[in-house]
């Protein structure tokens, strides 16, 4: 089992793994996209959710979208072990809604989508941020806060608003100024934003993952490149935080190889496990 955190009271482990790879969204290219979409099969989305859990990662987070609910569901049927971690729906009209729905399919946590938070800093309604996350408490599963932006985060702080944890993304893609990128995916990733955020995480009462350490597969020349974005996490955030990353077993056993940068880069930054 890998080191865990707290949220509300759940033992959740310092890594969990992502399903943009399972629906083919790489945020890096058409072709990886394609690659992603051509080779997880069902079986091989549950056989990769299997490695998890013997590398010790015993959490999944996803969006709460129809395609990955069925998933989960079907994985959960063929006794699938992991927690399910869900994001709302993006959109601020359909959110309630989008909420009961998703929480038909039971997960053990739900946290605000990032692109909600970011949409609702942006056009002047930060304020609501709140009564969103008082729904998800209602319905009694710890609540928490994603954002790409850290003044979402900030601003959840310094309001009191007390979410069970927090995600956040190490590179701010929905900068207004980024949305004429010459990028393939439409989206610009700049190494500015990872100091910025991590400052912020640090900051934060609540546990909380960094998303994107690996910028979506642009820190992933090699294998070093890769452990390295482990350690730069661990040893930049809070004793106790963790990471979310998506993970594509095709060609490199991304899976046991992040558990074990995920040990060593604890052990360095806090020490014995």
């Amino acid at each position: 089992m890998l080191p865990t955190m707290k949220i509300g009271d759940l033992e959740v482990s310092r890594l969990i793994v992502g399903t943009n790879p399972f629906t083919g969204k790489s945020h890096l290219d058409s072709k990886t996209d394609a690659d992603m979409k051509d080779y997880f099969s069902e079986e091989k989305v549950f056989a990769m959710l299997d490695k998890c859990v013997n590398a010790g990662i015993n959490a999944v987070q996803s969006r709460g979208s129809m395609p990955i609910m069925g998933l989960i569901s079907r994985y959960r049927k063929a006794g699938g072990r992991l927690m399910w971690l869900a994001q709302t729906g993006k959109d601020f009209n359909t959110y309630e809604q989008e909420l009961d729905e998703l929480m038909k399919y039971e997960p053990a946590a739900v946290c605000i989508h990032g692109e909600l938070s970011d949409e609702l800093y942006l056009s002047g309604n930060i304020e609501k941020l709140g009564s969103l996350l008082d729904k998800i408490r209602r319905k009694n599963i710890p609540c928490g806060i994603c954002a790409h932006f850290p003044e979402v985060l900030a601003y959840a702080e310094e309001k009191g608003l007390k979410p069970d944890y927090y995600m956040a993304s190490l590179y701010n893609l929905n900068q207004p100024d980024r949305s004429h990128d010459v990028n393939p995916t439409g989206e610009r990733f700049e190494d500015s934003d990872i100091p910025k955020m991590y400052e912020v995480i640090r900051q934060l009462s609540a546990p909380t993952f960094a998303l994107k350490i690996l910028g979506a597969g642009r820190r992933c020349e090699s294998q070093t490149q890769v452990r390295n974005a482990f350690m730069e996490a661990f040893s930049s955030m809070k004793p106790g935080d963790g990471v979310l990353v998506g993970m594509f077993d095709k060609y490199v056993d991304q899976v046991n190889l992040n558990a074990q940068y995920t040990l060593d880069a604890i052990k360095e930054a806090e020490g014995d496990l």
